[in-house]
């Protein structure tokens, strides 16, 4: 895992390391509406900010402006996952001493304990219909994939083993779910059915596979291998087969992010003793072992990463430190062109999450 989500994660598993918390209630706690989006202006981006000496949910314009607190409780909030409409958000919080899936509305109101249970639920996905959250879960002593429904109801394990099963993806139509597992020893990349059944592994290499990403229509699944030496993308099919090396330069190439197109993965990479953004096509060129048109997006001596695509495909915004030690939040055009500031703190901002 990346620097910054090793960083997040422990902020959330450190919160939980206390005494066990009084049974939660559901949390309603208004908060400011956020100021209306522009016509034209991309939507907005939720994001992760400690300016307020916790970590909390934000959510601003795409141009940066209208920024507006939308947590603001003593444990730290983060995991922001947007559903598929636009209308909630999920995420994980520590305001009841552990990690809990909660939920709220896009203005930050109703926000309220979808699980409850004295160990950690942590990283909620939505199904691609909206109806159902996929979620990591500790409660039975080691990360297992739990499902249940978009009101919390219907909580179902979905793996069983000894080891982590976690960094989930639904499939575009919501019957699969692609993950990474360490139950053969080591990280391998494994689906399954989204009622448990079908457990198929995908990968089986003696090396480290993980972070799966799937395409936009179904087909294919990115991942991050590092069964050539170092971290590169791969893909493959969605049975498994065809795997292939897309990137190919000497670097560290990890947690590819499909386009909404499904034409190109951007991803970060680490060169130069630093972590930068690159982007690759998807389709690998005939008989090639790399990826084409692979593409340095940023280049500077701090490290950018975390990319994510507006839903157009053409912008990406993304995590710098270039401005210093603390983190904020860029914006450029799909190709590295325009690269803008919208956060400015003397604090971290991070995790950005573009809306539908």
């Amino acid at each position: 895992m990346k620097r910054t989500a090793v960083l997040l994660l422990a902020a959330t598993l450190l919160a939980a390391c206390g005494s066990p918390a009084p049974e939660p209630t559901p949390t309603a706690m208004p908060s400011p509406r956020p100021t209306a989006t522009p016509s034209g202006s991309g939507g907005r981006i939720a994001f992760l900010s400690y300016r307020d000496n916790n970590n909390d949910i934000y959510v601003m314009n795409a141009d940066g402006t209208g920024q507006t607190r939308l947590t603001n409780s003593p444990g730290p909030d983060e995991d922001v996952a947007w559903s598929p409409d636009g209308t909630r958000i999920a995420f994980a919080s520590g305001r009841d001493g552990n990690a809990e899936i909660c939920v709220m509305d896009a203005g930050g109101y109703g926000q309220t304990n979808l699980t409850d249970n004295p160990a950690n639920d942590y990283g909620p996905t939505w199904s691609p219909d909206g109806t159902r959250i996929a979620f990591n879960s500790m409660r039975d002593g080691n990360d297992e994939i739990y499902v249940m429904s978009a009101d919390g109801s219907a909580q179902t394990r979905l793996t069983n083993s000894p080891a982590y099963d976690g960094f989930l993806t639904w499939s575009p139509d919501g019957t699969r779910i692609a993950y990474s597992s360490e139950r053969d020893g080591n990280d391998d990349i494994y689906v399954i059915n989204a009622d448990g059944s079908g457990l198929t592994r995908l990968t089986d290499d003696p090396a480290m596979d993980g972070h799966p990403a799937w395409s936009p229509d179904g087909t294919r699944i990115a991942f991050t291998s590092n069964r050539d030496g170092d971290d590169k993308i791969y893909l493959m099919n969605a049975d498994g087969s065809g795997q292939t090396c897309l990137t190919g330069n000497v670097a560290w190439d990890a947690v590819p992010v499909w386009s909404p197109d499904g034409t190109r993965i951007a991803f970060t990479t680490y060169r130069d003793r630093n972590y930068d953004i690159d982007v690759v096509n998807a389709a690998p060129p005939e008989g090639g072992a790399g990826g084409s048109g692979q593409t340095q997006l940023t280049d500077n001596p701090a490290d950018d990463d975390h990319p994510v695509w507006s839903p157009d495909g053409t912008r990406i915004a993304f995590t710098s430190e270039r401005d210093g030690n603390n983190l904020e939040i860029y914006v450029m055009n799909a190709d590295g062109s325009n690269q803008t500031r919208l956060t400015d703190n003397s604090d971290w901002d991070s995790w950005p999450a573009w809306s539908p």
